[in-house]
């Protein structure tokens, strides 16, 4: 579809719904060619939030009109496109040389319903908003609140995505969280419906999507992480465990008295290093200041010329384990000799089930005194902590069927919820993210000022003119006083001209096969008469004898016949 009839299109479909104007700075109405200031920006329409008709009442153009914007976002995936988002935001240059107008618009247009959920609505019913939306955008659905857990488990949402970049596009079931950015922030919810979800088939897994937000009424971070929970990661997420740091050993071999030689034996040695000779298994020291016929008796002594040190003790021991090549601790350590010893090698995270306190709180009935069993392998496990530690649930084919015992999973111990903290989230090595989509009222004026020259003078000129038109019908039909609707009509009267114009100008007849053309315009002229209402001289709203199209000329034309017949 090229532009004319793209955009031809979605003025179609949107000239009955509400529109918000763009603001731009008082008084700056210079066009993109007339070298308009950064304050003049296209003037996009905005439609109303529609939680219900975006993400679960799917036959609607609400829905209709969202996935088109949607279809003009790049990125695969929740997180892609926020990079893309970011971008499109900051690098404007470097995106100018690769977008289509269409893009443009619909990104701008995305942006800004995106803004009006994050910043006008509380957390609440911003949270359901973002669910729906994105459910628009990703061509996927919300999931009913009433239809929760079973099989649903803990997803919001299902979203048409290609997962992690790769394969073909497929329905990934989402969990959404929207939170606060804080020390306190926690992700959390229900241990029943997360086993029932995740429990339903062997490989079923439930993806978590975390924004959080942080920054200030006129400037909002959005930081986007994605994980996914399923059988093998469990307990990773569901009874967070405490994170212990632990230091790391990796064995080294050296030859002691070369470059290899770690600092740490060097700064271990008991005594200094001694130089000498090996004398019939015995070591014979070269002694500095000795006589002249001393030396000479040393010099004598056939056979290499060493080194010696005593190590300390404390080499030999853990967790450094210093060898000889016979596998024994060394009393002394001989220069050109082969030794091994383990060096540290950093701080690696180990995790502590038991210590964790929502482990304790989901798993109390499996810590009891013989209150756990369970056969997987050869090895029977009677320790619930052990089970977990070594992964033997992992590969256990019963996992689910034994959490379905415990009490917080059927409720006789008080219903069981998850808890994890976002900053446990944040470090996880497995977590995707973060992508930050800053929205910024005055970067996203800017970003769209810098598109408008893209975009064109001809888009320019019909969103303008329309939404002129718009606003002046309103204050018409709106006014309070004489002086006021005579006003306004008057200058509807101009802007529906002036529109009928622009449109007339800009929109190019498509060429199409003849058997297309009478297709479309049959098509186009059963839904103009279904959402209108107007008599079209071939029967009432609802018929679908053949009749004129309704068209942004026509619509325009209308207007200016009903203002002149009511005043």
């Amino acid at each position: 579809m090229n532009k004319a009839n793209l955009f031809e299109t979605m003025f179609k479909e949107l000239i009955n719904k509400d529109i918000i104007i763009l603001e731009q700075d008082e008084g700056d109405t210079a066009k993109p060619d007339e070298g308009g200031s950064s304050g003049a920006v296209l003037k996009l329409p905005k439609f109303k939030i529609n939680e219900k008709n975006w993400g679960k009442t799917l036959a609607t153009e609400d829905r209709a009109i969202i996935e088109r914007i949607g279809a003009q976002l790049k990125g695969d995936d929740p997180l892609a496109r926020a990079e893309y988002l970011q971008r499109f935001l900051t690098e404007t240059e470097q995106i100018k040389t690769d977008i289509t107008v269409g893009e443009v618009m619909g990104t701008l247009m995305f942006l800004d319903i995106f803004a009006s959920i994050v910043f006008e609505f509380n957390a609440s019913v911003a949270g359901f908003l973002f669910e729906a939306l994105f459910a628009g955008i990703f061509e996927g659905f919300q999931i009913e609140a009433k239809e929760g857990g079973g099989e649903a488990g803990t997803t919001d949402v299902i979203l048409n995505v290609r997962p992690r970049g790769k394969g073909a596009k497929q329905g990934i079931e989402y969990s959404f969280k929207l939170l606060t950015d804080s020390n306190s922030a926690t992700i959390k919810g229900s241990f029943k419906d997360l086993i029932d979800g995740i429990s339903k088939s062997p490989d079923s897994q439930e993806t978590y999507l975390v924004v959080l937000k942080s920054g200030t009424d006129e400037v909002m971070n959005l930081d986007f992480y994605e994980y996914d929970i399923d059988q093998k990661n469990w307990f990773e997420w569901i009874g967070v465990p405490k994170v212990i740091p632990v230091k790391t050993y990796e064995e080294k071999e050296f030859e002691f008295g070369s470059e290899e030689t770690p600092k740490i034996v060097m700064d271990n040695l008991q005594t200094r290093l001694d130089t000498g000779k090996i004398v019939d298994g015995k070591f014979v020291k070269k002694q500095p200041g000795a006589k002249k016929d001393e030396r000479d008796a040393y010099e004598a002594i056939e056979g290499e010329e060493i080194t010696i040190a005593r190590p300390k003790k404390g080499l030999t021991v853990s967790p450094y384990e210093l060898r000889n090549e016979a596998g024994e601790a060394p009393t002394h350590l001989f220069t050109g000799r082969k030794y091994k010893m383990k060096l540290f090698a950093g701080t690696k995270r180990t995790l502590d089930y038991t210590a964790g306190a929502n482990f304790n709180e989901l798993y109390k009935d499996f810590l009891k005194p013989d209150a756990f069993s369970a056969e997987v392998g050869d090895k029977i496990y009677t320790d619930f902590g052990n089970y977990v530690a070594e992964g033997a649930y992992k590969k256990d084919p019963e996992f689910f069927e034994r959490l379905k015992t415990l009490g917080t999973y059927t409720g006789k111990g008080g219903a069981g919820q998850f808890k994890t903290s976002a900053g446990y989230m944040k470090n996880q090595p497995n977590v995707r993210g973060p992508k930050r989509l800053t929205l910024d009222r005055e970067k996203f004026q800017s970003a769209a000022s810098a598109y408008t020259e893209l975009v064109g003078k001809q888009i320019y000129e019909v969103f303008t003119d329309m939404a002129n038109l718009i606003e002046d019908v309103s204050g018409y039909y709106l006014g309070g006083s004489v002086k006021e609707r005579f006003e306004k009509g008057y200058a509807a009267k101009e802007e529906a001209k002036r529109l009928a114009k622009s449109t007339e100008k800009n929109f190019k007849e498509v060429e199409v096969e003849e058997d297309t053309r009478k297709a479309l315009e049959k098509s186009a002229q059963r839904r103009a008469a279904r959402r209108s209402g107007y008599d079209t001289g071939a029967g009432k709203y609802g018929g679908f004898e053949e009749s004129k199209a309704l068209d942004l000329k026509d619509f325009s034309k209308q207007i200016l016949e009903n203002i002149k017949k009511d005043t």
